[in-house]
């Protein structure tokens, strides 16, 4: 019987390297991957030293006391380590630094491009820093909350120097819902960007064996009632 095919590592042509793009070019492909899609990878989003610095504050917060363990759901918000072992802080734009605004702004090019060209009604931008330790995962799970749509897409900036395969720490992306199969694993290579539909990509964490730094977003639409 032949198995069903499944992918495992990001292929060449599903990748975007936007190196010296203008950054209207930049989110225009952006939008084009996840229309046709449903998600993007796109490598060197931020410059490196942007990329350094925004790795270099998060481990700045951890050493600070200022990373929390993650919690889970909506509604109880407590922490789970059998479904995931992360520690997150959440950037606030009215302290954000000079990468953290970078990173803000590049974000909201983004989202007015996403807006203009897929009509998402998207409205704002949370975000925050996550270390997952070596040997922590994040299990299977969908970043939309259960009645609730608010977030439309997920978006994760990897900060990760010099990362090897050898290293773990994959992303995980289901492509047929809850499906085992096929799926893309996607490395946590600094400056590389991953953006997809929240509502359709079930995902999970791959424990990795160093240490495994992001931030991680979701734009949003306005509303915060229940649906």
């Amino acid at each position: 019987m032949q198995e069903k095919p499944f992918k495992t590592s990001t292929p060449p042509s599903m990748t975007i390297l936007i190196d010296n793009m203008p950054l209207d070019a930049k989110a225009a492909q952006i939008c084009d991957a996840i229309a046709n899609d449903g998600y993007a990878i796109t490598e060197q989003f931020l410059p490196p030293l942007t990329v350094n610095a925004l790795a270099s504050e998060a481990r700045q917060l951890q050493l600070a006391g200022r990373m929390q363990r993650a919690s889970t759901g909506k509604t109880n918000r407590l922490p789970n380590e059998e479904i995931r072992g992360d520690l997150t802080h959440w950037v606030e734009g009215s302290e954000a630094s000079n990468p953290q605004r970078e990173y803000l702004s590049r974000m909201e090019n983004l989202r007015t491009e996403l807006n203009k060209s897929l009509f998402l009604g998207l409205f704002e931008l949370e975000s925050h820093f996550a270390i997952y330790p070596p040997g922590a995962f994040y299990r299977k799970h969908l970043d939309q909350f259960q009645g609730y749509k608010q977030r439309q897409i997920s978006c994760i900036l990897y900060l990760n120097e010099n990362w090897q395969a050898e290293d773990g720490g994959q992303l995980r992306l289901y492509l047929d819902g809850v499906a085992p199969e096929p799926y893309q694993d996607i490395k946590p290579v600094a400056g590389t960007l991953v953006t997809f539909l929240s509502g359709r990509f079930f995902h999970e964490v791959l424990p990795a064996q160093r240490e495994r730094i992001s931030l991680t977003g979701w734009f949003r639409t306005r509303s915060d009632q229940p649906v």
